[in-house]
């Protein structure tokens, strides 16, 4: 678990760290590795999905304190994502490949249930052609640090025998 940890820990200190470099709403380059990283910690929880959405839920909330400044918004939205990961990886093994499909719609469905919720709370006006451009922004970045994310801690997981699901 502390292996988990360490990868939420490094996903969340890089995003903020592109986030000071690349401005926010920046074209093809909107970080979500936080949430990428809910992707990737998933399998090494077999039979230990409570500590997963424990980790989530804490996860989300120390994103809202830092990054969002809000309370408890992204703590539900990632105990949600973690959930739907969850659900996912019941139907498929986990590869690369899939990890780069997961993170696929993961992104777009982060980025719709943000939205939304910005729109209910009249934050946003309601507009299809923002909400596609959200999530184009945000996939070519994360979809690339989802593929070496996995990489390097399958790589490390099998060097130093860290048990995950497959």
């Amino acid at each position: 678990m502390s292996f988990s940890i360490i990868i939420v820990l490094i996903s969340f200190i890089l995003e903020g760290i592109i986030s000071k470099y690349i401005p926010m709403n920046t074209v093809l380059f909107e970080s979500f590795f936080t949430v990428i990283s809910l992707i990737i910690i998933y399998p090494y929880f077999h039979n230990k999905e409570k500590k997963y959405f424990t980790l989530a839920f804490f996860t989300g909330l120390f994103y809202d304190i830092v990054y969002t400044n809000t309370f408890l918004f992204n703590a539900i939205i990632f105990l949600v994502i973690s959930y739907i990961v969850k659900k996912i990886n019941a139907y498929i093994s986990n590869n690369y490949i899939n990890v780069a499909i997961i993170s696929l719609i993961i992104i777009i469905i982060y980025r719709i249930l943000v939205y939304f919720v910005l729109c209910l709370i009249n934050y946003l006006d309601f507009n299809i052609k923002s909400l596609l451009y959200s999530i184009a922004d945000s996939l070519i970045l994360n979809m690339i640090y989802s593929v070496v994310l996995y990489l390097i801690t399958d790589y490390i997981s099998r060097k130093k025998h860290i048990t995950k699901i497959d």
